[in-house]
Protein backbone atom coordinates (compact mmCIF):
# COMPACT_ATOMS: atom_id res chain seq x y z
CA UNK A 1 0.00 0.00 0.00
CA UNK A 2 1.45 3.32 -0.92
CA UNK A 3 1.47 5.97 1.72
CA UNK A 4 -0.56 8.42 1.80
CA UNK A 5 0.35 11.83 0.24
CA UNK A 6 -2.52 15.11 -1.28
CA UNK A 7 -1.81 15.70 -4.50
CA UNK A 8 0.84 19.18 -5.37
CA UNK A 9 -0.82 21.79 -5.75
CA UNK A 10 -2.11 23.49 -9.22
CA UNK A 11 -0.07 26.91 -9.15
CA UNK A 12 -2.65 27.61 -11.86
CA UNK A 13 -5.41 27.10 -9.48
CA UNK A 14 -6.83 29.87 -7.52
CA UNK A 15 -5.63 29.07 -3.58
CA UNK A 16 -8.99 30.17 -2.25
CA UNK A 17 -11.95 28.02 -1.40
CA UNK A 18 -15.88 29.10 -0.91
CA UNK A 19 -16.43 28.45 2.76
CA UNK A 20 -18.71 25.80 2.07
CA UNK A 21 -16.17 23.71 0.74
CA UNK A 22 -13.91 23.45 4.18
CA UNK A 23 -16.60 23.92 6.38
CA UNK A 24 -18.93 21.32 8.29
CA UNK A 25 -22.60 19.99 7.06
CA UNK A 26 -24.23 21.53 10.15
CA UNK A 27 -21.82 24.66 9.98
CA UNK A 28 -22.89 25.09 5.97
CA UNK A 29 -26.68 24.19 6.89
CA UNK A 30 -26.78 27.23 9.97
CA UNK A 31 -25.41 29.65 7.68
CA UNK A 32 -27.88 29.04 4.96
CA UNK A 33 -30.82 28.83 7.55
CA UNK A 34 -29.32 32.36 9.07
CA UNK A 35 -29.13 34.09 5.59
CA UNK A 36 -32.40 32.76 4.44
CA UNK A 37 -33.84 34.26 7.75
CA UNK A 38 -32.32 37.06 7.03
CA UNK A 39 -32.81 38.03 3.29
CA UNK A 40 -35.67 35.75 2.53
CA UNK A 41 -34.33 34.56 -0.63
CA UNK A 42 -31.15 33.25 -2.12
CA UNK A 43 -29.86 32.50 -5.76
CA UNK A 44 -28.95 29.03 -6.98
CA UNK A 45 -24.92 30.46 -6.82
CA UNK A 46 -24.87 32.23 -3.13
CA UNK A 47 -26.42 28.40 -2.05
CA UNK A 48 -23.51 26.18 -3.86
CA UNK A 49 -21.49 28.77 -2.12
CA UNK A 50 -23.11 28.27 0.87
CA UNK A 51 -23.19 24.60 0.79
CA UNK A 52 -20.27 23.34 -0.80
CA UNK A 53 -22.39 21.87 -3.62
CA UNK A 54 -21.90 22.37 -7.77
CA UNK A 55 -24.03 19.77 -9.28
CA UNK A 56 -28.34 19.82 -9.90
CA UNK A 57 -28.74 16.44 -7.78
CA UNK A 58 -26.47 18.53 -4.66
CA UNK A 59 -29.06 21.25 -5.10
CA UNK A 60 -32.32 19.44 -4.98
CA UNK A 61 -30.64 17.56 -2.11
CA UNK A 62 -30.26 20.74 -0.16
CA UNK A 63 -33.59 21.90 -1.00
CA UNK A 64 -35.17 18.64 0.29
CA UNK A 65 -33.87 19.24 3.44
CA UNK A 66 -34.69 23.11 3.54
CA UNK A 67 -38.36 21.62 3.18
CA UNK A 68 -38.37 19.29 5.94
CA UNK A 69 -36.87 21.96 7.85
CA UNK A 70 -40.44 23.79 7.13
CA UNK A 71 -38.34 26.17 5.67
CA UNK A 72 -39.09 25.72 1.66
CA UNK A 73 -37.50 27.54 -1.27
CA UNK A 74 -39.08 28.52 -4.80
CA UNK A 75 -37.77 30.19 -7.62
CA UNK A 76 -39.31 33.10 -9.12
CA UNK A 77 -38.38 33.88 -12.61
CA UNK A 78 -38.82 37.36 -12.30
CA UNK A 79 -35.53 37.97 -9.78
CA UNK A 80 -33.97 34.77 -10.72
CA UNK A 81 -33.89 34.15 -6.96
CA UNK A 82 -35.38 31.61 -4.65
CA UNK A 83 -37.53 32.63 -1.74
CA UNK A 84 -38.87 31.38 1.33
CA UNK A 85 -42.74 31.90 2.48
CA UNK A 86 -42.92 35.42 4.07
CA UNK A 87 -44.49 32.91 7.41
CA UNK A 88 -41.68 30.68 7.22
CA UNK A 89 -39.53 29.82 9.92
CA UNK A 90 -36.82 27.04 10.50
CA UNK A 91 -38.98 23.78 12.47
CA UNK A 92 -37.70 23.25 15.93
CA UNK A 93 -39.11 19.89 15.94
CA UNK A 94 -39.27 19.80 20.07
CA UNK A 95 -36.03 18.51 20.53
CA UNK A 96 -34.46 19.33 23.66
CA UNK A 97 -30.82 21.44 22.85
CA UNK A 98 -29.40 19.29 26.12
CA UNK A 99 -29.83 16.34 24.16
CA UNK A 100 -27.07 17.44 21.71
CA UNK A 101 -25.18 14.51 22.90
CA UNK A 102 -27.52 11.70 22.20
CA UNK A 103 -28.05 13.23 18.79
CA UNK A 104 -24.29 13.26 17.72
CA UNK A 105 -23.68 9.68 18.47
CA UNK A 106 -26.92 8.72 16.19
CA UNK A 107 -25.02 10.87 13.53
CA UNK A 108 -21.72 8.73 14.01
CA UNK A 109 -23.64 5.35 13.83
CA UNK A 110 -25.53 6.14 10.87
CA UNK A 111 -21.96 7.26 9.49
CA UNK A 112 -20.59 4.36 9.76
CA UNK A 113 -23.28 2.14 7.64
CA UNK A 114 -22.08 3.81 4.38
CA UNK A 115 -23.54 4.12 1.74
CA UNK A 116 -26.59 6.06 -0.01
CA UNK A 117 -29.08 5.03 2.88
CA UNK A 118 -26.04 6.96 5.50
CA UNK A 119 -25.81 9.60 3.39
CA UNK A 120 -29.67 10.36 3.26
CA UNK A 121 -30.40 10.15 7.42
CA UNK A 122 -27.46 12.35 7.74
CA UNK A 123 -28.94 14.74 5.43
CA UNK A 124 -32.13 14.85 8.41
CA UNK A 125 -29.89 14.33 11.31
CA UNK A 126 -27.77 17.32 10.11
CA UNK A 127 -30.91 19.56 9.57
CA UNK A 128 -31.85 18.46 13.39
CA UNK A 129 -28.31 19.44 14.59
CA UNK A 130 -28.17 23.08 12.96
CA UNK A 131 -31.67 23.17 14.61
CA UNK A 132 -30.15 22.25 18.04
CA UNK A 133 -26.89 24.44 17.08
CA UNK A 134 -29.39 27.59 16.68
CA UNK A 135 -30.92 27.07 19.98
CA UNK A 136 -27.77 26.83 22.08
CA UNK A 137 -24.64 28.31 19.86
CA UNK A 138 -22.51 28.13 22.60
CA UNK A 139 -23.45 25.04 23.55
CA UNK A 140 -23.85 25.09 27.46
CA UNK A 141 -27.46 23.04 27.84
CA UNK A 142 -26.44 19.70 29.41
CA UNK A 143 -28.19 17.07 31.01
CA UNK A 144 -27.40 14.34 33.02
CA UNK A 145 -26.90 11.57 31.23
CA UNK A 146 -27.62 7.38 31.71
CA UNK A 147 -24.55 7.01 29.35
CA UNK A 148 -21.22 8.41 28.70
CA UNK A 149 -20.95 11.45 27.08
CA UNK A 150 -18.03 13.86 26.41
CA UNK A 151 -17.77 16.74 28.58
CA UNK A 152 -18.31 19.26 24.90
CA UNK A 153 -18.58 22.85 24.12
CA UNK A 154 -19.19 24.43 20.82
CA UNK A 155 -15.49 23.98 19.61
CA UNK A 156 -16.04 20.20 20.43
CA UNK A 157 -19.17 19.86 18.67
CA UNK A 158 -17.70 21.58 15.36
CA UNK A 159 -14.76 19.75 14.99
CA UNK A 160 -17.08 16.31 15.53
CA UNK A 161 -19.18 17.88 12.43
CA UNK A 162 -16.06 18.94 10.30
CA UNK A 163 -14.74 15.22 10.97
CA UNK A 164 -18.08 14.02 9.73
CA UNK A 165 -18.41 15.83 7.10
CA UNK A 166 -14.62 15.20 6.21
CA UNK A 167 -15.38 11.33 6.29
CA UNK A 168 -18.23 11.46 4.46
CA UNK A 169 -16.90 13.67 1.29
CA UNK A 170 -13.67 11.79 1.39
CA UNK A 171 -11.89 15.23 2.55
CA UNK A 172 -8.13 15.85 4.10
CA UNK A 173 -8.50 16.86 7.91
CA UNK A 174 -5.45 18.78 9.57
CA UNK A 175 -5.50 19.38 13.67
CA UNK A 176 -3.02 19.94 16.16
CA UNK A 177 -2.63 16.98 18.25
CA UNK A 178 -1.50 16.52 22.04
CA UNK A 179 -1.83 12.44 23.60
CA UNK A 180 -2.41 14.21 27.03
CA UNK A 181 -4.15 17.36 28.86
CA UNK A 182 -2.03 20.10 28.42
CA UNK A 183 0.41 18.18 26.38
CA UNK A 184 2.74 19.38 23.14
CA UNK A 185 0.37 19.63 20.40
CA UNK A 186 1.87 18.54 17.14
CA UNK A 187 0.39 19.33 13.55
CA UNK A 188 -1.20 16.51 12.25
CA UNK A 189 -3.05 15.99 8.14
CA UNK A 190 -5.27 12.92 8.03
CA UNK A 191 -7.15 11.27 5.52
CA UNK A 192 -10.56 10.37 7.63
CA UNK A 193 -12.20 7.36 7.47
CA UNK A 194 -14.61 6.98 10.09
CA UNK A 195 -15.36 8.24 13.28
CA UNK A 196 -15.60 5.80 16.63
CA UNK A 197 -17.18 6.26 19.68
CA UNK A 198 -16.42 4.24 22.90
CA UNK A 199 -18.05 5.22 26.08
CA UNK A 200 -18.58 8.26 25.34
CA UNK A 201 -15.42 9.55 23.84
CA UNK A 202 -15.06 10.21 19.86
CA UNK A 203 -12.66 9.37 17.72
CA UNK A 204 -11.40 9.62 14.34
CA UNK A 205 -9.62 7.13 12.05
CA UNK A 206 -7.49 7.66 9.54
CA UNK A 207 -3.92 7.94 7.79
CA UNK A 208 -1.70 9.84 8.86
CA UNK A 209 -0.16 11.91 5.57
CA UNK A 210 2.89 9.41 4.84
CA UNK A 211 1.74 6.47 6.69
CA UNK A 212 -0.03 3.42 5.37
CA UNK A 213 -2.54 2.25 7.91
CA UNK A 214 -5.28 4.47 9.87
CA UNK A 215 -4.90 4.99 13.79
CA UNK A 216 -7.18 6.33 16.12
CA UNK A 217 -7.01 10.05 17.42
CA UNK A 218 -8.89 10.94 20.28
CA UNK A 219 -11.40 13.70 19.28
CA UNK A 220 -11.11 15.82 22.77
CA UNK A 221 -6.74 15.80 21.70
CA UNK A 222 -7.85 17.22 18.08
CA UNK A 223 -7.61 21.16 18.03
CA UNK A 224 -7.94 23.37 15.44
CA UNK A 225 -9.62 20.83 13.38
CA UNK A 226 -9.85 22.22 9.64
CA UNK A 227 -11.15 20.06 6.73
CA UNK A 228 -9.20 21.00 3.99
CA UNK A 229 -10.38 21.06 0.30
CA UNK A 230 -8.56 18.92 -0.98
CA UNK A 231 -10.03 15.14 -1.48
CA UNK A 232 -8.62 11.89 -1.31
CA UNK A 233 -9.45 8.45 -2.54
CA UNK A 234 -10.29 6.12 -0.01
CA UNK A 235 -8.79 2.41 -0.08
CA UNK A 236 -12.10 -0.15 -0.33
CA UNK A 237 -10.06 -2.60 1.73
CA UNK A 238 -9.98 -0.82 4.53
CA UNK A 239 -12.76 -1.30 7.27
CA UNK A 240 -13.10 0.20 10.81
CA UNK A 241 -14.46 -2.64 12.07
CA UNK A 242 -11.62 -5.16 10.82
CA UNK A 243 -9.04 -2.79 12.74
CA UNK A 244 -11.55 -2.88 15.75
CA UNK A 245 -11.73 -7.24 15.87
CA UNK A 246 -9.37 -7.85 18.35
CA UNK A 247 -9.49 -5.02 20.27
CA UNK A 248 -12.23 -4.57 23.58
CA UNK A 249 -12.72 -1.06 22.79
CA UNK A 250 -9.85 1.21 21.55
CA UNK A 251 -6.62 -0.59 21.71
CA UNK A 252 -5.10 -1.67 18.71
CA UNK A 253 -2.27 -3.91 19.12
CA UNK A 254 0.25 -4.81 16.70
CA UNK A 255 1.68 -7.95 18.60
CA UNK A 256 -0.36 -11.45 18.26
CA UNK A 257 -3.69 -12.02 19.08
CA UNK A 258 -4.22 -13.52 22.42
CA UNK A 259 -7.00 -15.73 23.95
CA UNK A 260 -8.22 -14.59 27.10
CA UNK A 261 -10.65 -17.00 29.41
CA UNK A 262 -12.56 -14.98 31.45
CA UNK A 263 -14.74 -16.85 34.50
CA UNK A 264 -17.69 -14.75 36.07
CA UNK A 265 -19.21 -15.78 39.13
CA UNK A 266 -23.24 -16.71 39.31
CA UNK A 267 -23.79 -13.62 40.88
CA UNK A 268 -22.99 -11.48 38.14
CA UNK A 269 -23.51 -13.86 35.07
CA UNK A 270 -26.38 -11.73 34.27
CA UNK A 271 -24.59 -8.79 33.60
CA UNK A 272 -22.18 -10.56 31.55
CA UNK A 273 -24.49 -13.08 29.73
CA UNK A 274 -26.98 -10.46 28.10
CA UNK A 275 -24.58 -8.80 25.72
CA UNK A 276 -22.11 -9.44 23.30
CA UNK A 277 -19.17 -7.58 24.09
CA UNK A 278 -16.10 -6.38 22.06
CA UNK A 279 -13.49 -9.31 20.39
CA UNK A 280 -15.55 -11.84 21.91
CA UNK A 281 -15.29 -15.42 20.33
CA UNK A 282 -16.75 -17.75 22.86
CA UNK A 283 -19.96 -17.99 25.37
CA UNK A 284 -20.16 -21.23 28.14
CA UNK A 285 -22.85 -21.40 30.85
CA UNK A 286 -21.83 -23.70 33.80
CA UNK A 287 -23.95 -26.07 35.76
CA UNK A 288 -22.54 -23.61 39.05
CA UNK A 289 -24.43 -20.27 37.24
CA UNK A 290 -20.81 -19.21 36.31
CA UNK A 291 -19.88 -17.97 32.67
CA UNK A 292 -17.07 -17.80 30.91
CA UNK A 293 -16.11 -15.60 27.98
CA UNK A 294 -13.34 -16.11 25.69
CA UNK A 295 -11.62 -12.75 23.79
CA UNK A 296 -9.55 -12.58 20.83
CA UNK A 297 -7.20 -9.72 21.56
CA UNK A 298 -4.10 -7.94 21.00
CA UNK A 299 -3.79 -6.16 24.22
CA UNK A 300 -5.07 -6.90 27.37
CA UNK A 301 -5.21 -3.76 29.19
CA UNK A 302 -8.82 -2.63 28.48
CA UNK A 303 -10.31 -6.08 29.06
CA UNK A 304 -8.61 -6.38 32.52
CA UNK A 305 -10.02 -2.90 33.23
CA UNK A 306 -13.11 -4.05 32.65
CA UNK A 307 -12.44 -7.72 34.55
CA UNK A 308 -11.57 -5.60 37.24
CA UNK A 309 -15.24 -3.49 37.07
CA UNK A 310 -16.62 -6.62 38.57
CA UNK A 311 -15.21 -6.56 42.13
CA UNK A 312 -13.65 -9.82 42.73
CA UNK A 313 -16.65 -11.45 40.97
CA UNK A 314 -15.07 -12.23 38.14
CA UNK A 315 -11.27 -13.34 37.13
CA UNK A 316 -8.73 -14.37 34.31
CA UNK A 317 -8.28 -17.93 33.91
CA UNK A 318 -5.95 -18.26 31.07
CA UNK A 319 -3.38 -17.24 29.07
CA UNK A 320 -0.93 -16.77 32.54
CA UNK A 321 0.15 -13.50 31.04
CA UNK A 322 -2.84 -12.02 30.99
CA UNK A 323 -3.49 -13.52 34.59
CA UNK A 324 -0.52 -11.72 35.63
CA UNK A 325 -1.33 -8.13 34.25
CA UNK A 326 -4.84 -8.70 35.89
CA UNK A 327 -2.92 -9.66 39.27
CA UNK A 328 -0.53 -6.94 38.94
CA UNK A 329 -3.26 -4.01 37.89
CA UNK A 330 -5.64 -5.25 41.12
CA UNK A 331 -1.69 -4.61 43.46
CA UNK A 332 -1.79 -0.82 41.96
CA UNK A 333 -5.01 -0.28 42.97
CA UNK A 334 -4.69 -1.51 46.12
CA UNK A 335 -1.55 0.34 46.96
CA UNK A 336 -3.18 3.38 45.51
CA UNK A 337 -6.03 3.14 48.02
CA UNK A 338 -3.21 2.41 51.02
Amino acid sequence: MAASARPPADPGQNPTHPRGATAGRTERMIELVRYLERERKITKERLYAIMGVSSQSSFKRVKGDLARASFPITYDPDDGHYHVPPSASIARYGIDPRTRAQLAQVRAAVAALGGPASDALDDVLTVLEARVALDDPDAVAVVSSRHPQPRADAVFWTSLDRALTAVREHRWLSFAYSRTTGGVAQARTIQPYAVHTHDGRYYVWGILEGEHYPKLFALDGMHDVAMEADTFEPDPGLAIDDALQHSFGTMIGDGPVQYVAVRVAPEAAAFARCRRWPAEIGFAEHDDGSVVLTFAVSRFEELVAWVLSFSGTATIESPAEARAALRNAAERVVESTA
